[in-house]
């Protein structure tokens, strides 16, 4: 009996052949492209945008070197 194939980031079933990267299996190259994207402690995020009260506040007091 084969063994069910799981994609490496969704947990979704396999179904055919699925994308490859390395080691891991995924069931769509979005979960490949995903599953491959670095991580950090706080959580994904691709920009970093401070909001514009934050903007103000820097140009008002801008750090000191």
């Amino acid at each position: 009996m084969s063994e069910k194939k799981v994609c490496a980031y969704c947990g979704e079933e396999v179904v055919g052949e699925g994308v490859r990267r390395g080691r891991r299996l995924y069931c769509s190259e979005a979960c490949a492209f995903e599953g491959n994207r670095s991580l950090d402690c706080a959580g994904r995020t691709d920009i970093s945008r401070a909001s514009l009260e934050e903007e103000m506040e820097f140009r008002r007091n801008p750090p000191t070197s």
